[in-house]
């Protein structure tokens, strides 16, 4: 016997009906003309892991090492165990920020060998790579906002997009 109780869906109206929730976190791609972050992501050069991030009991040491070896500035620290095969949106519990562990480190307020649970930064904001470029740039863009953003398509945080990928896709000739 088999007994299908349909949905009316009334319960989800902010969110899988109202397509800016939907462009938020990546489940829409771009509708229009208008670049989407999901463009400055893809227009992203060199060989680096899709996603590279850490986790809270890894050293500072370690990742000053991750950052080094692959150019990055700052990346999102994940859940113990997170991150196989995939992150989700709600595994990101902190960043590791370049800037703010130089500090720590000059000030002798952190030391090689200590866990990032004790030196993380907040987490990165989210954007989603169905978003216009006007939004990123929004949270990336003027004084005292973030470097930068984590992208999230279908929902799972896929990369990090800089102030300087966002330059860079803004600099590339229109075709």
């Amino acid at each position: 016997m088999v007994v299908l109780l349909p949905d009316s869906g009334r319960g989800y109206l902010s969110k899988i009906f109202n397509d800016e929730w939907m462009a938020d976190y990546g489940f829409l791609e771009e509708s229009g003309p208008s670049a989407s972050v999901g463009d400055v992501l893809r227009h992203k050069e060199g060989a680096i892991p899709k996603l590279v991030h850490m986790h809270p009991e890894e050293t500072v040491g370690e990742a000053i090492e991750v950052l080094r070896e692959y150019g990055v500035s700052q990346m999102p620290i994940v859940k113990p165990g997170a991150g196989h095969p995939d992150v989700m949106a709600a595994e990101v519990v902190g960043s590791v920020v370049e800037r703010e562990l130089l500090n720590a480190l000059f000030a002798q307020r952190a030391s090689l060998n200590d866990p990032l649970d004790k030196h993380m930064s907040p987490p990165l904001p989210q954007v989603g790579s169905g978003e216009p470029v006007e939004d990123l740039m929004a949270v990336l863009g003027g004084k005292g906002q973030h470097d930068a953003a984590i992208v999230l398509v279908e929902g799972k945080p896929t990369g990090v997009v800089s102030r300087q990928d966002l330059l860079a896709f803004l600099a590339k000739p229109q075709a």
